[in-house]
């Protein structure tokens, strides 16, 4: 037997892992399956047991659920538009304009301009990557926050001038290889285009989900500025 009883112990990385995927295969598996799922207050719950912030757990809930509506495009790797949005209690007050518009600037990385249109405020910005909004509209005493972007440039200048030269690298190889009976050039015909699509799907991969990051913190940031405005 060990000489430290099991509550003084500090359990390493992967026994916590291990720990957390015992108890889950046993009793909270069977618990899910009796009860399809668990709700965000007992996520919460959950969470401050192990001393994360709720605010934090419900974020990350508030990311999956967003992400459902924004899938990956098959080809690109990352979608061209994407859309969040999230509806919470409280007016934004005009007073905090600056404010807002100091967090989206600062978030997103870019001026923009802003608009008062209908009663809802409006940023927008336009750059090499591609189109961002951010609106606040207030109704009947709440706040629907939205943050969206098109990121179609991006998708071009990611794809088409590098795409347009590993094609050409291609075809120089086969006629290489046509003409001369060339190996290389045939690894260069067989090769280039995939591997080329399989670097620039990476990038815009990575790309796309830096601008999500930036949307769902966008939003997030002005909920809880908005619900803030209450007390």
């Amino acid at each position: 037997m060990t000489d430290n009883p099991i509550e003084d112990r500090h359990f390493t990385d992967a026994e916590v892992r291990e720990i957390l995927n015992r108890a889950v295969s046993t009793t909270s598996a069977r618990a899910l399956l009796k009860r399809d799922g668990l709700s965000l207050s007992e996520l919460k719950a959950i969470g401050r047991e192990v001393g994360i912030d709720p605010a934090r757990v419900e974020d990350a809930a508030r990311a999956v659920t967003l992400e459902t509506g924004n899938r990956p495009g098959r080809f690109l790797g990352g979608p061209v538009v994407m859309n969040f949005e999230r509806k919470v209690e409280g007016v934004f007050d005009p007073d905090d304009t600056h404010e807002i518009l100091s967090r989206i600037r600062q978030i997103v990385g870019s001026q923009g301009r802003v608009e008062e249109v209908h009663g809802s405020l409006e940023w927008s910005a336009r750059g090499e990557a591609g189109e961002r909004y951010v609106t606040l509209s207030p109704r009947k005493g709440g706040t629907t926050i939205r943050s969206s972007a098109n990121l179609s440039n991006l998708a071009i200048l990611t794809y088409v001038p590098a795409g347009a030269m590993g094609i050409i690298a291609s075809f120089v190889g086969l006629t290489k290889y046509i003409k001369d009976g060339s190996e290389a050039g045939l690894i260069v015909f067989l090769l280039v285009v995939p591997v080329l699509y399989a670097i620039l799907r990476m990038i815009y991969h990575r790309a796309a989900d830096a601008e999500a990051e930036r949307l769902r913190k966008v939003v997030d940031d002005l909920a809880r500025l908005t619900e803030g405005s209450r007390d």
